[in-house]
């Protein structure tokens, strides 16, 4: 089942399209992620997706469901976790969670085991007592992923969750969202964290001035630049120069060179280095990177087809 259809959604404000023709698909229990930088539209896109604003066109399909026709039965199914999440800072943990589960048709009963139940999951059981305005940041969103499943959603969005926090927290707050794929939630995660998209996604979608310029697993993403995009690993003690007018970025290592260029030039290398070089797999970083420069985008010519991986 595909739990969130995405159809040439476009977001445009004073005549510039923020989310340009952007179309996607998850399937149910899985995981995917909104790669891009700063100002990519990928928080203008999960705004749309969670019913915050309106798109300018297109269509928003949740739980087969037509989001413009039936944007409250849908909130009903979502969660949201944002960057920065904000509670009441003179109430406990506790406290907020039962304000806010006020608004869902549940029973006392049943909140106050609902509360008990996530607050053990997101590891604050220890602090119900200490006030919301005493957490620290990892705390305050791991209160907010526990917030955005009061209600028990089929679906969540996590836009840059783990935005300012330590390494011990993003770690945390990455094992809850692989637990609750496990339990069968489906999860939209935005990010312009690379790792936090390659370890936790099942697929990604890259996102770059608005437009969706690639759309994979990451294993499609590195197979789509093959024989497009090669990196080598030069062993010697110098930088290495002369390599003008090949499309080539060197990286010096102290002991040795990294060399990633659209151009084969294994023949050249071992002709200067011999056995010192060795053709290596581009990390999904070097991927990305060269996927924003290099296909379609506005960085390159408006329309022109990519040779690269298909955003379809």
């Amino acid at each position: 089942m595909i739990a969130i259809d995405v159809k040439e959604l476009t977001k445009r404000y004073a005549g510039r399209a923020v989310v340009d023709r952007v179309s996607f698909q998850v399937p149910s229990s899985q995981i995917f992620g909104l790669l891009g930088p700063n100002g990519a539209g990928k928080t203008t896109t999960i705004k749309i997706l969670t019913g915050l604003i309106r798109p300018t066109a297109g269509q928003v399909f949740v739980l087969g469901k037509d989001l413009s026709r039936s944007p409250i039965e849908i909130k009903r199914h979502i969660g949201h976790v944002y960057a920065n999440m904000a509670f009441y800072p003179q109430l406990t943990g506790p406290e907020n969670l039962r304000f806010l589960g006020s608004f869902y048709p549940l029973g006392r009963r049943d909140l106050e085991a609902r509360i008990a139940e996530l607050l053990d999951f997101v590891g604050l059981s220890e602090e119900k007592r200490k006030k919301a305005g005493a957490y620290s940041q990892g705390m305050t969103q791991r209160l907010g992923i526990a917030r955005a499943l009061l209600h028990d959603p089929d679906v969540l969005f996590f836009d840059e969750a783990t935005s300012g926090i330590d390494i011990e927290g993003t770690n945390l707050i990455r094992s809850y969202v692989c637990d609750l794929r496990v339990q069968g939630k489906t999860i939209c995660v935005a990010s312009h964290k690379l790792d936090e998209i390659e370890y936790i996604c099942d697929r990604v979608g890259l996102l770059d001035h608005g437009r969706l310029i690639a759309l994979g697993t990451p294993a499609e993403m590195k197979a789509s630049l093959r024989g497009v995009l090669h990196k080598y690993l030069v062993r010697v003690a110098t930088p290495i120069q002369n390599l003008e007018g090949r499309d080539a970025r060197v990286l010096f290592l102290k002991d040795s060179n990294v060399i990633l260029s659209s151009q084969d030039l294994l023949a050249d290398l071992h002709l200067r280095f011999g056995d010192c070089v060795c053709e290596v797999d581009p990390s999904l970083e070097e991927v990305f990177i060269w996927l924003l420069h290099h296909s379609l985008s506005p960085r390159a010519k408006e329309e022109e087809p990519s040779k690269l991986l298909s955003a379809q």
